[in-house]
């Protein structure tokens, strides 16, 4: 059972779903839009709405297995000079609850509930050594006259950001590698209100025939200034030091939405220059695995790596792969080079045999430069038993050409052999290595 709702259950709290009750009116003259297939939802107070699947949803997975290999990664990160922030985004209805009707009970949803659960997971993730801030109780902490999230948009305002932001920077400050980057002052200034785009307004606006608020946010805009030190001496604050990268952004739409300003806020509270990885539509893995598998990260690790990534995005949903493949990148542990042979266009394969291999290790297939999406690989034992797996880029992802294989699913005695099939001709620079004990003493 989930620790969270055993927590729940121990202070009386019942988590059994009232029958759904019949769409309460709405104030902007909506129908059919509760039960609706898109995006099925609910209206509550001043114009604010809750999606009814993500929003309101009670169950949260983070489950033991998952919660040790983000103990992991962070081990193996902090081991080659890298602190991870993960950076947990709170629902609609966990970083808002004031704005919730009374009709979200009818789903079974409880604030109370929703807060331990948001509580049991940063609060795991931070006993497994991965710094995880409460970004929950910094968004409800908002004074502001604008709200942390837009009424007909499930994504946080620039407000909703400057919150967030503030609370990873202090995090960020009281971490001990801190002290050595080198600091610069950011202003922000605000520019003018701007309207975001949303699918989720959109698509409500179909059921209402008054118009819904807009997703109006203050825009702002964060530069480096040079001190008057700087200024006297003509050094040139931007000029960027090549030998530490102080920290690098990765996530979702959260991050890489440009009318919230949240990595210039992140700049300007941590006062650090903040590189911006995140990817739109890439869930929880596109943009962590896309930067953490690129030749950018290997040739220059930053010192702090935050990971933003919203709640109901389970870490869990596509099995133990994704998270085996950042450890495998995070580490340098892929150091033993495998004869290759060519099979046909597309095809190498290497011997494994003079190798033992167990399940903290890990494949290394190197295309040799960007472009392949996926890598497909056969693992073969003594005895001609052969496993399939299939790692695969989306196209909003980057193609890397760096696909990094974790060896716990193949559990068969004596592997023998190795191949990859890529979606593409290989060349005189694709290899294959191999990746010892990648998770180190943390396994």
């Amino acid at each position: 059972m989930n620790a969270a709702f055993q927590f729940a259950a121990a202070l009386g709290l019942s988590l059994a779903a009232a029958p759904v009750m019949a769409q309460t009116a709405s104030h902007f003259d909506c129908s059919n839009y509760e039960f609706n297939t898109a995006l099925p939802a609910i209206e509550g107070k001043d114009g604010v709405f809750f999606r009814t699947f993500a929003d309101l949803r009670m169950q949260h997975p983070l489950d033991d297995r998952t919660v040790h290999m983000m103990g992991q990664l962070a081990k193996v990160l902090k081991e080659n000079g890298t602190t991870l922030i993960y950076v947990t985004i709170p629902s609609k209805s966990q970083g808002m609850p004031q704005y919730l009707p009374a009709h979200a009970a009818d789903y079974g949803f409880q604030p109370e509930v929703a807060d331990a659960i948001y509580t049991d997971f940063v609060t795991r993730l931070n006993k497994a050594g991965v710094d995880a801030p409460d970004m929950m109780t910094a968004l409800r902490a908002n004074k502001g006259g604008e709200r942390a999230f837009f009424g007909a948009d499930f994504h946080w305002t620039s407000q909703g950001a400057r919150l967030g932001a503030q609370a990873i920077a202090a995090r960020i400050k009281a971490d001990p590698a801190y002290a050595d980057l080198p600091k610069q002052t950011f202003v922000t200034t605000p520019i003018a209100p701007e309207v975001a785009f949303s699918g989720m307004r959109r698509t409500l606006q179909g059921y209402c025939a008054n118009a819904l608020p807009p997703t109006e946010t203050m825009a702002y805009k964060t530069e480096a200034v040079a001190s008057d030190s700087a200024a006297a001496s003509g050094l040139d604050i931007f000029a960027a030091d090549d030998s530490v990268l102080p920290a690098v952004l990765v996530g979702t739409s959260y991050s890489d939405s440009p009318i919230n300003n949240f990595a210039g806020f992140l700049a300007e509270y941590a006062q650090l220059e903040i590189v911006n990885y995140a990817i739109t539509g890439g869930n929880q893995f596109g943009s962590m695995t896309s930067y953490m598998t690129s030749d950018e990260f290997k040739a220059q690790r930053p010192r702090f790596l935050i990971w933003e990534n919203p709640i109901y995005n389970n870490l869990a949903q596509y099995g133990a792969a994704p998270l085996e493949e950042l450890i495998a990148a995070a580490g340098n542990t892929c150091t033993k080079s495998l004869p290759v042979t060519k099979l046909d266009a597309n095809t190498v394969e290497a011997s494994l045999e003079s190798l033992k291999v167990g399940s903290d290790d890990a494949i290394y297939a190197n295309f040799g430069g960007e472009g392949p999406r996926v890598a497909n690989f056969s693992i073969e034992s003594a005895a001609g038993l052969i496993r399939h797996s299939k790692i695969e880029r989306s196209q909003r992802l980057r193609a890397t050409g760096n696909f990094y294989l974790g060896l716990s699913a193949f559990t068969m005695p004596n592997i023998t052999k190795v191949t990859v099939h890529f979606d593409r001709p290989v060349s005189d620079s694709t290899t294959l290595n191999f990746c010892a004990n990648t998770k180190g003493d943390a396994s």
